[in-house]
């Protein structure tokens, strides 16, 4: 991380936050060696109440983390009148009401940083592979006392892969699968058909994809319009024997409908990173389902993605308070309201120019 200090700040800017991982919480050294003040929300804190917004709010200068079990609400955004912006040290932003952020002039920043979307491209390809060559099978055959599995498996070689999202972790995907002799789809309404070309990938409709797909790879953000995208009535129209990945977001799979499909034998196979319920309770019976690949939102994880992420969190809640463009910006679309807001604190305070 450059030097990051706040430059003539005449108090410590004030940082609220909460993180459901450790990993991600040595950002906090980093913010306090810059010369800021953080502010941990009790661990043990639920929801927010009148009494925790009260006492948090008013004084956040910014917010960082994930907030878990609270969020960052418009309740909460309201009553931060001294907030420059709040930054997600992870890429997910759900957790954040960012139209409200986005009306009051405040921005958004995330870890939209590299290691986040090669390692999740790795990864998508990684569990194509394992689930059109029966890896699972494979594995627990011999762990059991067999040998050579009946079934053996298909080729990723002539398959059609379909990508449900084009963003960057699905053109990665795309670009690692180049050389695959695979066939693949996409559907994302807001991809571009030049940069799909470039990459051999046919955009088209999401019926198209699932009536044409061997594995549907499911990498969308969780909206009002991806949430349950693959449902009963998705799983009907796919292939029989087809497969489905979802490491975007959970609750972007109907899980209830996925295990219908699994033991009906309509699918072959699933490999879930992402859950509905994070974690799934102990009992769910695609846990422990023979033909899910089960992981715990982390499958694109790795030791450069966690050395990554502190620094970056870092420098993006400074560069902020500067009022500088943060390194990954979440709405950019505030950035005209959010300077206008930057200049009227500065004005009012004298604090972080």
């Amino acid at each position: 991380m450059r030097s990051g200090h706040v430059r003539g700040a005449t108090m410590k800017p004030v940082i609220v936050a909460s993180f459901g991982s450790r990993v991600h919480a040595r950002a906090i050294a980093m913010l306090e060696a810059a010369g800021c003040t953080v502010r941990e929300i009790p661990s043990g804190a639920a929801a927010w109440t009148p009494d925790l917004i009260e006492e948090f709010a008013p004084s956040a200068d910014a917010f960082i983390g994930t907030f878990p079990g609270l969020g960052i609400t418009r309740a909460v955004l309201e009553r931060a009148t001294k907030a420059r912006l709040v930054v997600s040290q992870i890429i997910g932003t759900e957790f954040i009401d960012v139209d409200a952020a986005t009306e009051m002039g405040i921005l958004v920043a995330h870890g939209a940083m590299v290691e986040n979307f090669d390692g999740m491209a790795e990864a998508g390809v990684m569990l194509i592979a394992a689930l059109r060559k029966k890896l699972m099978l494979k594995a627990t055959t011999i762990k059991e006392g067999g040998w050579k599995p009946a079934q053996p498996g298909s080729m990723v070689s002539g398959a059609y892969i379909g990508l449900v999202g084009f963003g960057r972790i699905g053109r990665g995907v795309a670009r690692r699968l180049g050389g695959w002799d695979a066939n693949i789809l996409a559907f994302d309404p807001h991809a571009a058909n030049e940069v799909a070309k470039e990459l051999g990938v046919e955009l088209v409709s999401f019926n198209d994809l699932l009536q044409r797909s061997d594995v549907v790879v499911v990498m969308v953000p969780l909206t009002d319009e991806t949430h349950n995208i693959i449902d009963a009535a998705a799983i009907a129209r796919m292939k029989p024997g087809a497969q489905i990945i979802a490491i975007g977001r959970g609750g972007c799979v109907d899980e209830a409908a996925l295990l219908v499909a699994l033991n009906e034998g309509r699918l072959s196979g699933a490999a879930l990173d992402v859950w509905q319920t994070e974690p799934p309770a102990l009992d769910d019976p695609l846990r422990c389902h023979p033909e899910v690949i089960g992981t715990g939102h982390a499958i694109g994880h790795s030791a450069e993605l966690y050395a990554r992420i502190p620094a970056v969190a870092a420098e993006n809640v400074l560069l902020g308070l500067r009022g500088e463009q943060p390194l990954h910006v979440r709405n950019p679309e505030v950035l005209p309201a959010w300077r206008s807001r930057m200049a009227g604190l500065m004005a009012q305070t004298g604090e972080f120019a």
